[in-house]
């Protein structure tokens, strides 16, 4: 539940297992085979001679430099740059607010004069309401209520730490009644991702509910 593009992570995931694989794959068959290892030897040296032919076919002016290696340079650097932009995309997504209502004016015909405007909610509102009303209930340790902007929606994630032998039944129970009140508090429903974990191996294991 953060700003992480996952599809492109996926490709970038699947595009470097791939180049691992054929990687790999090379270096077994050049093992097992001593006349592949000779054929790659051979082709790799053709075609490191036939690249320094071509970077030495078009020189700058009387430079001893290749127009290729210049491009190839700006190709690394928007390579570069490129990674630095995917990096710091990484997770982010946290918000400080959970919504806002907005409300038009009032008619002189219905005599109430208000002003139209708009009321933004702030998240540590519903984090101290969510978190105490948790809080109170014997069968949860301790609750953490972060906000989150996906997709340009706000919402909220809950991690319930449960006390060890609690029902996991009454802890979701719990969330959603609290998740219920809310909405009812605010008057909107506030898309929340709750997430219940119990016991020693609770960063192994877990329950996600989606409301």
């Amino acid at each position: 539940m953060n700003g992480t593009h996952r599809g492109l992570n996926r490709l970038l995931l699947a595009l470097l297992g791939l180049i691992l694989i054929a990687a790999g794959a090379i270096t077994a068959a050049a093992g097992a085979t001593p006349s592949f290892a000779a054929d790659w030897s051979s082709n790799g040296a053709t075609a490191w001679a036939w690249t320094l032919a071509q970077i030495r076919s078009v020189p700058i002016g009387s430079f001893d430099v290749s127009w290729w290696t210049i491009a190839a340079l700006a190709l690394l650097v928007v390579a570069v740059v490129l990674l630095l932009c995917w990096i710091f995309s990484q997770g982010g997504g946290r918000s400080g607010r959970i919504g806002s209502r907005d409300s038009s004016a009032g008619s002189a015909a219905d005599g109430s004069g208000n002003a139209a405007g708009s009321t933004t909610i702030e998240a540590s509102l519903a984090t101290r309401a969510i978190r105490d009303a948790l809080e109170e209930n014997d069968q949860v340790l301790s609750a953490n209520v972060s906000a989150w902007k996906v997709k340009q929606a706000d919402g909220l994630r809950i991690a319930i730490q449960a006390r060890k032998g609690s029902s996991p039944r009454q802890v979701t129970d719990a969330a959603e009644e609290t998740v219920r009140g809310l909405d009812e508090l605010l008057g909107i429903q506030v898309p929340v991702l709750v997430r219940i974990n119990s016991g020693l191996r609770s960063r192994f294991t877990g329950a996600e509910r989606v409301h």
